[in-house]
């Protein structure tokens, strides 16, 4: 009895699943290495399929093959715990792990049903290779469209961005620009950056840009191109351009774009500005003339009435001082030119004139003159000088020479490198006075040379080694 009772315990408890196998070696040996390969299998195919999946980040569906690796990682764990089990009873953990290889199995088959239909709509290989191939040849008409396409901008840019006038389309509403030529870029100095898909507008004067709009107003399908002339502000310099504007149309003939063609005719509007100032200026320059010798001969009949030598000679002094002015008049609306003078020519008839007025004897008293030709002056510029040259020349006439003797009076314009003026007018006469000073000049004429020479911002220097010579050296002149 109690050996009997002795062995419940050993019946109670589990035995290891070896005992089935009576220990045998070899059959425990065939389980072990067929559980040991299959488990080794059932763990290498996930890691497979994980790496599958990883790599093919189009692949269809990758949800399931996740679920399948779980699936085979589970039967392979169930093959593991059968090792276990030939030397250990632990039969609860190998239930509870066949039965979470079950809810993995059924959770997946069920997943797998409704993936099936789809999967079998999806392309065959010969089906997707068919395609690729139309495909293919689709891609390759279309890269033949582009290329065409491209080579015809190519060559449409290239004949707009050759063009020197300004192009430019633009938006009705807004005005947004939606294309520019380089010329519109470099005209207005703005990047494209700067104007494509902006409102930009150069500054325009109002009164101008009630005349766009209304050019643009007037556009219709029956005229659908217009010129307009306006004014606009680069660089704080005031512009004239014309531009004539095409307005492009839908099918339903809606206004859908504008196109612009722009010019600059500064010089054009310059030009006619000119032709409408060069006869105005000509008949103020004619008139006066006109009235400076007026005044002239005002002076040479008053000066009849005056018998002191001294006064009289005040009177011819102030006639060539006004002739002096009267000859730039003269010289100005004779020449095409209105805004300089030729030195040389002015200063030749203005000597003939002042000897003509003291009645010089040209036997007696000889003039050179050495002119730079290319010496142009402005009127600005050539009164004061004109007015300086009389001065100097009148006074070596009257006082220079002795009565009868001869004498000779020379007059000399040069540029140096950087084209200043310096003027030189000289005799070869009995000189100043001993204690003459340039700084404390009494006389009238004297005292204007150097009011004019400081007007002219010069530099006024006497050599008194022979005779007389005065030179002048101003700054910075234009020439031809």
């Amino acid at each position: 009895m109690s050996s009997v009772l002795s062995l419940v315990p050993a019946l109670v408890a589990f035995i290891p699943h070896g005992h089935c196998y009576l220990w045998k070696p070899n059959l425990v040996t065939l389980h072990l290495t067929s559980d040991a390969l299959t488990a080794l299998s059932y763990y290498s195919i996930p890691l497979i399929l994980f790496y599958f999946v990883r790599k093919r980040v189009d692949l269809p569906y990758p949800g399931i093959f996740m679920l399948f690796g779980a699936f085979i990682v589970s039967c392979g764990t169930t093959h593991l715990i059968s090792i276990w089990t030939l030397w250990h009873p632990h039969y609860w953990v190998s239930g509870w792990i066949k039965f979470f290889t079950a809810v993995v199995s059924f959770y997946t088959a069920i997943e797998l049903v409704p993936i099936v239909p789809k999967a079998l709509a999806l392309k065959s290989p010969t089906q997707l290779e068919a395609a690729n191939q139309l495909l293919q040849q689709e891609i390759t008409e279309r890269h033949k469209i582009e290329a065409a396409l491209r080579q015809s901008e190519q060559r449409y840019r290239a004949i707009i961005e050759d063009q020197t006038e300004l192009i430019a389309r633009f938006n009705p509403d807004g005005g947004n620009i939606t294309f520019v030529n380089k010329a519109y870029c470099r005209y207005f100095q703005k990047s494209l950056d700067e104007v494509i898909n902006h409102s930009y507008e150069p500054i325009i004067f109002p009164e101008d840009q009630e005349k766009i709009d209304r050019c643009l107003q007037s556009l219709s399908l029956e005229n659908p191109v217009g010129m307009v002339e306006h004014r606009v502000i680069v660089e704080e310099e005031v512009r004239w351009m014309q531009w004539i504007n095409r307005a492009i149309f839908n099918d339903a003939g809606e206004i859908i774009e504008y196109q612009s063609v722009g010019r600059d005719i500064s010089e054009r509007k310059e030009a006619e500005k000119l032709k409408q100032q060069q006869t105005l200026l000509k008949e103020i320059h004619h008139r006066v003339k006109n009235n400076l010798q007026v005044i002239c001969s005002l002076l040479r009949l008053q000066s009849r009435f005056v018998q002191d030598p001294v006064v009289k000679a005040k009177f011819k002094e102030s006639q060539n001082r006004v002739k002096s002015m009267a000859l730039i008049h003269e010289k100005l609306y004779q020449s095409d030119d209105f805004r300089r003078i030729k030195l040389d020519e002015y200063i030749k008839d203005l000597t003939k004139t002042i000897l003509r007025t003291y009645t010089v004897n040209t036997s007696q008293i000889s003039l050179e003159t050495d002119i730079d030709p290319n010496i142009f002056l402005d009127f600005d510029t050539l009164t004061p000088c004109g007015l300086i040259i009389c001065e100097l020349v009148s006074n070596s006439i009257k006082y220079a020479f002795e009565p009868n003797t001869p004498g000779l009076i020379w007059i000399r314009a040069t540029l140096d490198n950087e084209q200043n003026l310096t003027l030189i007018i000289g005799d070869n006469g009995q000189g100043l006075p001993s204690d003459f000073d340039l700084d404390n000049v009494k006389t009238l004429g004297l005292q204007l040379v150097q009011d004019l020479t400081a007007q002219l911002q010069g530099k006024l220097t006497i050599n008194q080694n022979k005779g007389t010579e005065f030179q002048i050296k101003l700054g910075k002149i234009k020439i031809d």
